[in-house]
């Protein structure tokens, strides 16, 4: 079911079909990036992974496609809280699609069906301080900083902490207890924010269909 609609992308609700051709995705060559790489899986490990995404009431997920209708990334909203009309942004693109404006189009639009259709007030997300093209792409999307920290970097077992062709990016993370940690960016972009007078995106393109 299509949820919103742009010049490039739609966003429309996550099947479980959608995880097979998830499967092709292409790699990321960027070891920065490795733990985004969409894991290869078993049909009961896809089940799993589908589940976990869908069947849930405090967590969305939604398909990302081209207008060929290739599934090109999926994005969550998760942490809802129902009651302060609040959850976090999650994103993931096949990196083949990386850097065609399909992330940038596929948030917009979505940030539309999010506050309107959802009747959600705010959005938050964090991201990692080196991922300087996703906190530009969120940026672009209304996404202001709210602060910055050192946290738990997501995947502890990275092959840059003990493969020595990557040594030079360890400077990017600190080990504190025995745990990588890395500087996140914490952001937040709130409705009366994103439709503000000052606000600089264009939605007049944009079809919501529930």
């Amino acid at each position: 079911m299509e949820v919103a609609k742009g010049k490039k992308v739609r966003v429309r609700k996550l099947v479980r079909e959608d995880v097979d051709k998830m499967q092709r995705w292409s790699m990321h060559q960027d070891p920065l990036f490795f733990h985004y790489n969409f894991p290869k899986m078993n049909e009961a490990e896809k089940d799993e992974w589908y589940a976990i995404k869908t069947k849930t009431f405090r967590k969305k997920s939604f398909a990302i496609e081209n207008l060929t209708k290739e599934v090109i990334g999926y994005l969550s909203i998760r942490d809802i809280k129902w009651l302060k009309r609040e959850s976090e942004l999650g994103i993931v693109l096949d990196p083949q699609h990386i850097n065609k404006g399909y992330g940038t189009e596929a948030i917009r639009i979505f940030l539309e069906y999010y506050f309107n259709e959802l009747n959600m007030t705010a959005m938050t997300l964090r991201a990692a301080k080196f991922n300087e093209r996703a906190i530009k792409c969120y940026m672009q999307c209304g996404f202001r900083v709210l602060k910055e920290s050192d946290e738990e970097f997501e995947d502890q077992y990275a092959e840059i902490f003990y493969n020595p062709l990557y040594k030079d990016l360890r400077k990017l993370f600190t080990i504190v207890e025995g745990k990588k940690k890395t500087r996140y960016v914490h952001m937040q972009v709130k409705k009366v924010e994103f439709y503000g007078e000052n606000n600089h995106l264009s939605t007049k393109t944009v079809k919501i269909v529930e």
